[in-house]
């Protein structure tokens, strides 16, 4: 019954309440500092690139991952809008 109730809370989570932007990760201070500021914040926040892949914001490896494979349009994605926390890499 737990399962159930955390599943659906999290189909609802992102089907609504999702903010989304554009990000620029330059520099591994970029990285590093973007996740100290993930780590500091409530709710899940992740890096997409597309529809296939995406990484834990708040997890070093991960960010440093996606700066590595050099993808393509980084959007990050929050479950509460955290836009001035992370406006440094917002690209508009």
């Amino acid at each position: 019954m737990l399962m159930f109730v955390l599943q659906e809370r999290n189909v609802n989570m992102s089907e609504k309440n999702r903010y989304i932007y554009g990000v620029e990760i330059d520099t591994m201070q970029d990285a590093k500092e973007m996740v100290s500021i993930a780590t500091k914040l409530k709710g899940k926040i992740v890096l997409r690139s597309g529809s296939k892949f995406s990484v834990n914001a708040k997890s070093l490896l991960g960010v440093l991952l996606a700066k590595k494979l050099n993808w393509n349009d980084i959007k990050i994605e929050m479950e509460n809008d955290y836009y001035h926390e992370f406006e440094k890499f917002i690209k508009e």
